[in-house]
């Protein structure tokens, strides 16, 4: 916003970044904790706000969510993490996994159920310099421009002017953070699609075989026809969900929508791109083997493909039930 020394740009706007980013082949995920600040900003408490904005500017990564656990991935209710009060403050204890971003950051948004009440799901900022914290950084096969982690949970000490948001509706406001994370996935992985097929076209222009270039041959011209329809799909249903946002109209269904279709439509496009240009894009470091492994991963981080097919179908029945 305007009052913290922003210029209160929308979502629609951030695409567009995004999209601009992707062509050249950058890893645009590495920037889904920019709009987190309007989480903060809306659910935190004028002391956890001044310690987020402390970092701006500094080139830092600052804070992420921290729901998943080992046994609690896409059943979010079935987390084990709890938190207890004892003497005046709050312990927490558990372990998170598959936790972005969580090896550099100073603070993490832990969901917690009460130790007292297991149906009370509830937030909370963490300094992961508190003693009881121990963050052990994973191996994964794409993403690899942020770090993911399992955080592991022992009594750590908090009080309650460490609870993030209020109190019993952790549950509630993290799955309202899911739906921005899955816009934010497939606005990424629709921009980085981009460098692919302006490099397999570039390569099917210049590359010569049986006396032609490859893209003469009807095989990679379907190919590419297919490439540019998803491409074009991909552009306007981000640019609309944006819209959508901007406007408070997005829906989860939507979100949804717009992860499953562009992640699979983007993999698409990546993995026929390197059929495209054949071994060069498997030999060597060529960007495009960093993008068809970010892309992998993203069919199943923020949410699988299951889960957004259950939750598109959901929403759409809910519409016309009667």
């Amino acid at each position: 916003p305007e009052e913290r020394g922003g210029l209160a740009l929308g979502l629609v706007t951030l695409t567009a970044v995004y999209e601009e980013l992707g062509r050249w082949g950058a890893p645009t995920y590495v920037l889904y904790q920019l709009p987190c600040f309007d989480t903060i900003l809306r659910e935190g408490t004028p002391a956890q706000i001044e310690k987020v904005l402390a970092y701006v500017g500094t080139g830092k990564q600052i804070w992420n969510s921290a729901c998943t656990e080992p046994g609690a991935g896409s059943d979010v209710g079935s987390l084990q993490t709890t938190y207890t009060r004892r003497d005046g403050k709050i312990y927490l204890t558990g372990h998170k996994t598959f936790i972005t971003s969580s090896a550099h950051v100073p603070f993490l948004v832990v969901m917690a159920r009460s130790a007292a009440d297991p149906t009370v799901f509830t937030e909370f900022f963490l300094d992961t310099s508190l003693p009881g914290v121990r963050i052990e950084p994973l191996d994964k096969l794409g993403l690899r421009m942020d770090s993911c982690s399992d955080v592991y949970l022992e009594d750590v000490e908090l009080s309650e002017s460490d609870i993030f948001g209020t109190e019993g509706n952790g549950f509630k406001r993290g799955i309202k953070d899911f739906d921005f994370e899955r816009f934010l996935v497939a606005a990424s992985d629709y921009a980085v699609a981009i460098s692919a097929f302006e490099d397999a076209a570039r390569y099917a222009n210049a590359r010569v075989q049986f006396g032609k270039p490859i893209g003469r041959f009807q095989l990679n011209q379907l190919k590419f026809c297919e490439m540019a329809i998803r491409l074009d799909a991909m552009k306007n249903m981000v640019y609309e969900a944006a819209w959508h946002y901007d406007t408070d109209e997005m829906t989860a269904t939507q979100a949804a929508m717009c992860k499953y279709y562009c992640v699979n439509a983007a993999f698409d496009v990546v993995d026929d791109a390197m059929q495209v240009m054949g071994g060069i894009s498997v030999a060597g470091d060529h960007r495009i083997q960093r993008i068809w492994r970010d892309l992998r991963v993203d069919r199943i981080s923020g949410g699988t493909d299951e889960m957004m097919v259950l939750t598109v179908a959901k929403g759409v029945l809910r519409t016309f039930a009667s």
